[in-house]
């Protein structure tokens, strides 16, 4: 089975659709792809769901035990399951994918431009407004060399548009460009 991680950068759009594939969204997609498995860290997104319920459809979400805690105590839509540690400077994105490599040995990323680019712009920024962000991809990108190196035997493949060159992680971290 094929197993995504499509996240919120502007290169999401790369993502075509496979009806085998289990893909894991991050946060509160604007996308259409059918996602199995949501990945919330942060609060902000939870308020935002209190007030927009129909956002997505119940599926499991992969939380910290606090998103959880909140998440049930609000009732809002979803199964939580507190599946991470809060580790300080670590998106949804990077704890999604340690999760998946416990279990799989082949994960494809969609959409998390600031792996090779310095945006770090989100689609989701209209919906969860966010003071202007320090220059995360000091910390953000060790930890993806950190979330690459713990699982030597799984292979990560990150999906970017021609032209943008990738960033060295790890011997086991490779990238596929694609036509806009």
């Amino acid at each position: 089975m094929n197993v995504h991680l499509v996240g919120n950068g502007n290169s999401q759009n790369l993502y075509t659709f496979d009806v085998n594939a289990y893909v894991v969204a991050c946060n509160v997609p604007k996308h259409k792809h059918n996602y199995k498995v949501l990945s919330i860290i942060d609060q902000k997104v939870l308020v935002w769901l209190q007030n927009n319920r129909t956002a997505i459809h119940p599926v499991e979400i992969w939380c910290t035990p606090e998103i959880k805690r909140y998440a049930e105590s609000k009732s809002l839509p979803g199964t939580y399951k507190d599946v991470y540690k809060k580790r300080h400077r670590w998106n949804s994105g990077h704890l999604a994918v340690e999760h998946m490599a416990k279990t799989h040995n082949e994960i494809h990323m969609w959409g998390m431009d600031s792996m090779f680019t310095d945006d770090l712009t989100s689609l989701m920024d209209d919906r969860v407004q966010r003071p202007q962000r320090p220059n995360l991809n000091k910390e953000w990108r060790p930890n993806w060399s950190t979330v690459f190196k713990q699982a030597p035997n799984t292979r990560f493949v990150v999906h970017i548009p021609d032209g943008a060159k990738g960033i060295e992680y790890a011997e086991n971290c490779c990238y596929r460009h694609h036509k806009k």
